[in-house]
Parts: structure tokens; C-alpha cells; sequence
């Protein structure tokens, strides 16, 4: 009856009915079988919580005793053995050692088996972890700290940093064990944001196709080039057009491979700057190791001027003093401990978030929440979501801007141009002057598409090809000067 275990769903099968079944004349050879048999269903019906994880570690406990047990009748005999097992309440006591050598074996094993699955089923999960910062994130009042997130805490925490870390199946003194890191991060994640892939050239390209003023080039290049090779018919009557196309191409070509090798050489400095080295428990010892090692459940030592690389819970009491300024904006730095409040303010909180600063002080604490799990990383990926058109730059923004209205002004006086010709040539036919007594559609259609040639020219000279190539130019070697300095 000892030995009941709540890992089962139901409590129709606890795991004392295997031991019970014992008494009733199973034969020995397939005990074992049974032991095994249950306990895999057991385990195998939903995940260990956090409760079924104690049962677990006490049940081994309860198997390691009764091996101790068994070890000490085959040394020191059957008869005594039976002697020293009355105290077991378990009707395996009846045949102790008929029972016993093959049950106990078999179960040890068996739970032996199960570390690996007790791993995998950690008392927490990372949405649950990531919870808790965001609940401290949330409620920073004392009167919302004690009515939201300590009963949280307590309830589904465990109390705080000690059991957060028993339910990770770690400890403050050891730190992760070295064997665990790789299932660690497999199911809380690397502690790596990952950047999204790089641009293509030719996206970028079009992209730099899509500026309204090359847009509008294109269109000015293609009106030139019909009027010049087939209204005109010169000699050179291409020229301009393949003049303007030449300057889109140039502009566009210019632009993408300087976006494409910018995109290239910011990468590898945000990669480089991301990297950094910590200090964390492993095994019980203190070792430096890169950001990007850390897992949740390290055991990690902070001081004076690191930047915080994760989303930490603080271990006890510390001197720790905290920058928060690039999370909330404020500038008065923020003490880390277990919470601690007087008077309805709040003089510590546990919670360190990822990004900040170690204004002063020296302390352990430890990582819950790491990479895209952390809030920083939530709030780096909700900004990389927004629309892409606020992403442009105040200087992209006035370029636009000016283009639209040097368009819309060019548009404006080739419309008037237009519109005075075509007046002045009806006040001709009514006054009757020279060539203007009838229409002829020879000569005049050629006179009303010379106007409208007249208007497009205006509009065209009024949109400054060279801006969008001498933009990007000067872009392109303020980017590369920047670069070298460093």
C-alpha cells in the first residue's frame, strides 16, 4: 500500500496492484514482465506533472531501499532476511526472496529506463515559463503582484526558484548536468533568435524597380522611343529613350547590389555582436561558455556591466541592480530578489528579462526562458511581422514625397502647355489665319500630335532622372565609408 503511486490517469490501476499481485501465486518469471508492462502504461497514458515527478523520484527511492534490501539476503541468508523484511507492509513479504529478486531487479531497471523519459517531461513547459515572464512583465504594482502573480507563483511554481529548478530536474548548487543539455535544448529551445534569410539580389531588385519616379521613367523611356523611331522616324530618334532606360538600369542595378552586400556585412556584425560569454554551473563547476549554450535550467552568475542573455529568475537574496531602460524606458534601475515589498512599493522582483543591463551587483540566477521564447524575442519577432512600408527610412519617405510632387507639378504645366496650344489653334481656324482656313488631316493631326509630344517632353524633363542614382550613390559610399571606421 506504500508503494501507491498517482502516476496513472485512473485509480484503477496504481502501481501498488502490481506488488499486491505478487501474493496472489503469479508465477516469479512473470512478475518481472507485469512490473514492466504496467509501469509502461502508466507512463506512457499523458506527461509527468510536476506531482507524478515527486511520486517518481520517491518511488525510486522506495525500489533503491528494497535493493539494499535484497543485497543484504543473499549475503546474509534467506532466513534473515525474512526477519528484517516484517516491516514492509506488502505482501511480497511473505516470499521475500522468491518475489523480491525478480520484481525489485526488473523495477529498478525499469525506472532506471524512465530517466530519459522524465527528461523529456519536464514539470514545466516552455509556453508555461514564458507565462511567468510575461505575468511579471505585466503586473509590476504591489497590489497586483500579490493578487495575480505569488498565488501563480506558489501554485504552479512551486514557490520560486528552488522548484522551478526541481521541476527542470536540476539543482542551484549543480547546475545542469552536462547529459541533459542536448534534451534541454530540444525542448525549451537554442538561445538563438534566428535572423530571417537574406535577401535575394534580384527581390532587391525589384523592389528598387518598384520607386514611383523609376516607374514613371520607364513609362517616359517607352514614349520617347515609340515618338523618336516611329512618329519622327530620325536618324537618332532612340537615343533619348535608351538614354533614360540606361539611367533606370544603372540606378536599379546600383542600389540592389548595395542593399544585397549591406544586408551581407550587417549580418555578420549582429552575429558577432550577439555572441557573448557567460558564466554558468555545469556539473557543479563554473564554466565560461557562449550565449548561445545557454539552456534553460543553467545555473548562471551575473555582475557589474554583463547584458543579460536570457530571461533569468533571481536565486535568493542578491545585491543585483538591473537596467531595464531598453525594455520599458525607464532610467531608475530595478533590484533583484525574491519579492520583497513595504509600504505598497515594490523594492524587489525576481524576474531579469533578456536585453538588460547589470547596472551594479553580483548574484545567481536562474534561466527560464531563452531565443525566441524569451519577451525580448517575442517582441523582436512581433516587429519584424509589422508591414514593410513603415520600415522605410525618413530620408526614403522625403525622397517620395518630393518625387509625388514634382510629378504632380510636371503633370500640371505639361497639361497646360498642352491645353494653350490647342486654344491657340482653335483662335487660328477662327480667325482664319495662314493654313488654318480648313482642316487638312495631314498637316494638322501632325500639328496636334506635336502638342501632345510637347506635353509629355515637359513631363518629362520635370522628373529629375539623375535623383534616384545620385540618392543611392552617395548612400552606397557613406555605407561603405561607415564600415571602415568602424
Amino acid at each position: 500500500a506504500s508503494l501507491s503511486s498517482p502516476l496513472s490517469s485512473s485509480a484503477s490501476r496504481p502501481l501498488s496492484a502490481v506488488f499486491m499481485a505478487s501474493g496472489s501465486g503469479i508465477p516469479k518469471l512473470a512478475l518481472a514482465e507485469v512490473v514492466r508492462q504496467t509501469v509502461h502504461e502508466e507512463m506512457m497514458k499523458k506527461p509527468l506533472t510536476g506531482s507524478e515527478r515527486e511520486e517518481l523520484i520517491r518511488l525510486r527511492k522506495r525500489v533503491e531501499y528494497l535493493e539494499r534490501r535484497l543485497n543484504e539476503a543473499r549475503t546474509a541468508g534467506k532466513s534473515s532476511f525474512a526477519r528484517k523484511t516484517t516491516s514492509v507492509d506488502s505482501p511480497l513479504s511473505k516470499r521475500p526472496h522468491r518475489r523480491l529478486s525478480v520484481a525489485v531487479p526488473s523495477l529498478s531497471g525499469y525506472l532506471g529506463s524512465m530517466d530519459n523519459m522524465s527528461a523529456q517531461t519536464h514539470a514545466f513547459t516552455k509556453d508555461e515559463l514564458a507565462r511567468l515572464v510575461k505575468m511579471s512583465f505585466d503586473n509590476t504594482t504591489a497590489e497586483d503582484i500579490q493578487s495575480v502573480v505569488l498565488p501563480e507563483i506558489k501554485q504552479h511554481f512551486r514557490g520560486g526558484a528552488e522548484g522551478i529548478a526541481e521541476g527542470l530536474g536540476v539543482t542551484i548548487e549543480e547546475g545542469v548536468p552536462s547529459k541533459d543539455v542536448a534534451q534541454l535544448k530540444k525542448q525549451f529551445g537554442v538561445n538563438e533568435i534566428p535572423m530571417e534569410p537574406q535577401t535575394s539580389i534580384f527581390v532587391l531588385m525589384w523592389d528598387a524597380l518598384q520607386d514611383p519616379t523609376l516607374l514613371f521613367l520607364c513609362f517616359a523611356a517607352m514614349v520617347s522611343l515609340f515618338i523618336g523611331v516611329f512618329v519622327e522616324q530620325e536618324p537618332l530618334g532612340w537615343l533619348e529613350g535608351t538614354a533614360i532606360l540606361s539611367a533606370v538600369v544603372v540606378v536599379v542595378l546600383v542600389g540592389s547590389v548595395n542593399d544585397y552586400q549591406k544586408e551581407a556585412q550587417f549580418r555578420a556584425l549582429n552575429a558577432k555582436k550577439d555572441d557573448m560569454t557567460v558564466v554558468v554551473v555545469r556539473d557543479g563547476a563554473k564554466k565560461e561558455m557562449s550565449c548561445h549554450e545557454v539552456v534553460v535550467g543553467d545555473v548562471m552568475i551575473l555582475s557589474t556591466g554583463d547584458i543579460v542573455t536570457a530571461d533569468c529568475y533571481a536565486i535568493g537574496t542578491s545585491d543585483l541592480s538591473i537596467n531595464e531602460k531598453m525594455l520599458t524606458g525607464e532610467t531608475v534601475n530595478k533590484r533583484k530578489g525574491e519579492y520583497e515589498m513595504s509600504g505598497g512599493r515594490v523594492l524587489k522582483t525576481p524576474i531579469i528579462f533578456a536585453g538588460t543591463f547589470v547596472q551594479e551587483g553580483e548574484g545567481k540566477v536562474l534561466v527560464v526562458a531563452v531565443g525566441t521564447n524569451t519577451y525580448q524575442g517575442t517582441m523582436q519577432q512581433k516587429m519584424q511581422e509589422a508591414d514593410a512600408e513603415h520600415s522605410r527610412s525618413v530620408l526614403q519617405q522625403k525622397l517620395d514625397n518630393m518625387t509625388d510632387l514634382i510629378t504632380q507639378g510636371g503633370a500640371a504645366f505639361a497639361a497646360l502647355t498642352v491645353t494653350v496650344l490647342f486654344v491657340r489653334m482653335w483662335f487660328s481656324f477662327q480667325a482664319g489665319q495662314c493654313c488654318k482656313e480648313s482642316w487638312d488631316n495631314h498637316v494638322h493631326w501632325s500639328e496636334v500630335l506635336s502638342f501632345l509630344i510637347s506635353g509629355v517632353t515637359i513631363f518629362v524633363v520635370a522628373v529629375p532622372e539623375g535623383l534616384p542614382l545620385a540618392v543611392t550613390i552617395a548612400l552606397a559610399f557613406s555605407v561603405k565609408k561607415m564600415l571602415k571606421d568602424q
